[in-house]
């Protein structure tokens, strides 16, 4: 009937007319297949030769000229028009409700992916609620945000005519000229009772970035063996996004060996918090796990803009809602008890505007403004102790420069640290010269303030070892740098404390004449604050420096006055053995008068002379 046949047509949404006819067909064709004038109206805004051709909109195709009207399409449908008429479905979206459903064919109750319909402005997506997969737990944290009232504002580029990108946005396009995006780091510190089914797992956590094509990334850690309890992780991540209005951060903790989910949980990006947080976990049916947790940081940077480009998040946002976004800014070096001070800011605040609103608010200031300045200081962070500190980098900030975007342009995973300073004209330029004073007097002594020193029996793994110290170094320095050249000894890693080591000084003198032989060695222990190169310097032969633990020091003390105190009473027995022979040997009786007791008397007393030797 001509009731069904128009049924059926209005179940054509696409680009040809009801009567699926091709764009290049003429409505006397359309009549002469038995369609009426009212149908030929329905044929797409891409047929030229239509002369009932309405302008280029998606109501003359879904006929709903009521903005109470919602229009129901299949998941299939709904996708070919995100695909093909991207941009004029968002136009649309923005007088008239759309709906989609799920398709026929998912007869497992599985969901289609509702992310692509709310980048296109499509305000109700209904899924199956009995199945509890990864568009069920997207759609329970798009309404967990704002407590599941139900309702979520579409972002600013779908529906507000003050958006610099409305009616530009298409979400599906791969590349976005001009707009640098925001970056965010990531790091996956540690986690707690991430399997509370198994004890005994190896879990790692895959983190997905759900969003438009272009900001979608997946990432993955490496497993950590037979601990589910307190795993560490520790490690960082980075990804760039444009659109940050509807960007998801999937969380699930994965069983390496038997590729199983354990838990999960979805955050909306614009609701997780920046710093330390404890992310809670979820089981598969989305329901609150207590004890199970995940300990993360976050951080959002922006690169400085350069050229023609400009920041994705003020093209995509309107600038009476970034003007509201309040932001909280560190000033340090302020006259007053406390070494810094918070300021709250807006997005479009420049650093002349917070000179003036700090110099209002702070006593012991005066009024002139051009006295004062704000600096931006840099530190740079050693990873070792070891190694040389480099000196800040610092720089005047420009009055008409923005505060917010000077802190998200700092990056700490670069190895520093970033902060504002307020100074005086004054103040500054007595710095300036000091440091050209330092820098000068640094020129002229670099090459004469260090020396090299081999120390010796470092550990097994490493006999010997040469450092570079300053002059002043004292023994304490001079151990302390030698223990961190050899950190990964086994010998040193039982006993890195330097207060346990001494320095050895072995130096042997040359001998005055060359035929006689080679002189035994002076060894003297150098006390913990004795300067190394004086002691260097005082040598007249070859010397070195022993690395020596203390105890062992001590052993060896104590057996040389065993061995001193052996010897002495060694030498007082013999002493008193010698004594004994002479008292108990009888004296001679020989007549003076006799010759033959003379004879007898001088051998005698050889004899005797020659007994006691």
């Amino acid at each position: 009937s001509s009731r069904g046949k128009e049924r059926k047509s209005r179940k054509s949404i696409f680009g040809n007319n009801p009567g699926r006819l091709s764009p290049g067909e003429s409505a006397a064709l359309a009549k002469a297949s038995g369609k009426g004038p009212f149908d030929v109206m329905r044929q797409t805004w891409e047929d030229p030769c239509s002369p009932y051709n309405s302008p280029a909109s998606l109501s003359a195709i879904i006929r709903t000229p009521k903005c109470y009207h919602i229009s129901s399409l299949n998941e299939n449908a709904a996708k070919r028009l995100c695909r093909r008429y991207s941009q004029k479905l968002i136009q649309h979206t923005t007088c008239q409700l759309l709906r989609t459903y799920p398709a026929a064919t998912r007869i497992d109750s599985s969901n289609p992916h509702p992310l692509i319909f709310w980048l296109h402005g499509v305000q109700l997506v209904a899924l199956n609620y009995q199945t509890d997969d990864l568009p069920l737990q997207l759609n329970a944290a798009m309404f967990e945000a704002n407590g599941g009232c139900g309702y979520v504002l579409k972002p600013p580029v779908l529906w507000d005519k003050n958006c610099s990108m409305y009616q530009q946005f298409s979400p599906l396009e791969r590349d976005l000229d001009n707009k640098e995006p925001a970056i965010y780091s990531l790091t996956i510190v540690s986690g707690q009772n991430v399997c509370p089914s198994n004890s005994t797992g190896s879990p790692c956590i895959e983190i997905d970035v759900l969003g438009m094509p272009l900001d979608s990334c997946h990432f993955r850690t490496k497993p950590i063996h037979r601990n589910t309890l307190n795993p560490m992780w520790n490690e960082q991540f980075l990804f760039r996004v444009h659109f940050e209005d509807l960007v998801f951060l999937r969380f699930a903790v994965v069983e390496n060996n038997s590729s199983a989910v354990t838990a999960q949980r979805i955050i909306p990006l614009k609701a997780l918090k920046r710093g330390y947080r404890h992310v809670q976990l979820h089981n598969l049916h989305n329901e609150a796990l207590e004890i199970s947790s995940l300990f993360i940081n976050s951080r959002r940077m922006e690169e400085s803009p350069s050229g023609n480009t400009m920041p994705a998040s003020v093209s995509f946002s309107m600038g009476e809602r970034k003007a509201a976004v309040t932001y909280k800014v560190t000033i340090h070096g302020i006259p007053g008890p406390e070494p810094f001070t918070v300021f709250n800011v807006s997005g479009g605040t420049t650093a002349a505007q917070l000179l003036h609103q700090l110099l209002a608010t702070t006593k012991g200031t005066e009024s002139c403004a051009a006295d004062y300045f704000l600096m931006e200081e840099k530190s740079f962070i050693s990873k070792e102790k070891s190694e040389c500190r480099k000196p800040p980098f610092q720089r005047v900030i420009g009055p008409e420069e923005g505060l917010v975007q000077l802190l998200n342009s700092w990056f700490p995973e670069e190895g520093y640290v970033g902060r504002i300073i307020f100074k005086t004209r004054e103040e500054n330029l007595n710095e300036r010269n000091v440091f050209q004073e330092a820098k000068e007097d640094a020129a002229i002594s670099s090459e004469d303030d260090s020396f090299f020193v081999q120390v010796h029996d470092v550990s097994p793994e490493q006999p010997r070892t040469v450092i570079k110290a300053p002059r002043f170094s004292t023994a304490q320095d001079v151990i302390q740098q030698t223990l961190c050249k050899a950190k990964y000894s086994y010998s040193i890693l039982s006993n890195p404390n330097p207060s346990d080591y001494v320095l050895l000084e072995e130096v042997t003198k040359e001998p005055a004449n060359k035929k006689s032989s080679t002189s035994k060695p002076s060894q003297r222990i150098l006390s913990d604050q004795e300067c190394v190169f004086q002691a260097q310097s005082k040598w007249k032969g070859a010397g070195k420096f022993i690395l020596k633990l203390k105890e062992q020091v001590q052993a060896a003390r104590d057996d040389k006055r065993k061995g001193i105190s052996f010897t002495s009473e060694l030498k007082k027995l013999t002493k008193s053995s010698k004594q004994y022979r002479g008292f108990i040997s009888p004296p001679l009786q020989v007549l003076p008068d006799s010759p033959q007791s003379k004879d007898e008397r001088s051998a005698g007393s050889l004899t005797f002379s020659d007994i006691m030797e």
